[in-house]
């Protein structure tokens, strides 16, 4: 009887060795599995990671190009704005400065062009100061349409050369000053600038 115990104490032992190898193994798969999967995910949010860093610096890079770029078109804008009202100082100097034949000249043909639209049988015509005191002298070859008067206001405008015209009641007025037309021609030419720059 002692022989059959230890016998089935032997069996016992031997069965609970092979269980317990069997969860060992079972254990050590499982935990294979979990390391596996582990290094999987490692990878996946790595990669992720990287994808992430990747879209970033592009992100990065895209709003530096775009800075650079807004950067750069402000600088042209401020250059050719410069260039422009170089040139209209020049425009200024020299229309101030025009000798007094083609002052005169340029003076009869926008006067001619200009009375018409007064629709008036009588016109004023208000000069600035230096004009006033050659005024006939400026006038004298200026061809009025049939049956206008033209009369010259005594008082004298600021301006550095041109004329404004104005009916008897002074309703309409036509301001045909250098300034006024540089200024016109000016916000022509930057419109242009703008449709350039920005098209």
């Amino acid at each position: 009887m002692s022989q059959a115990v230890a016998k089935l104490g032997e069996e016992i032992i031997e069965e609970a060795k092979a269980e317990a190898q069997r969860r060992l193994a079972k254990a050590e798969e499982e935990a294979k599995k979990i390391v596996e999967a582990a290094r999987a995910e490692a990878g996946r949010l790595v990669e992720e990671a990287k994808a992430k860093a990747v879209e970033e610096v592009s992100l990065i890079e895209r709003r530096r190009l775009s800075e650079a770029r807004r950067k750069a078109a402000l600088k042209i804008l401020e250059e050719k704005n410069k260039l422009v009202a170089e040139a209209f100082k020049k425009a200024y100097s020299q229309l101030k400065n025009l000798k007094f034949e083609a002052y005169s000249q340029s003076i009869t043909r926008l006067l001619e062009a200009s009375i018409p639209s007064i629709a008036s049988e009588e016109v004023q015509v208000w000069l600035n100061k230096r004009d006033l005191e050659r005024q006939n002298r400026l006038l004298k070859n200026v061809k009025l349409p049939k049956g206008v008067k033209l009369t010259v206001a005594e008082k004298p405008l600021e301006t550095i050369g041109g004329f404004v015209l104005t009916s008897p009641d002074g309703k309409i007025k036509l301001d045909q000053t250098f300034e006024v037309r540089l200024q016109h021609v000016e916000k022509l030419l930057r419109k242009e600038l703008s449709k350039i720059l920005f098209a």
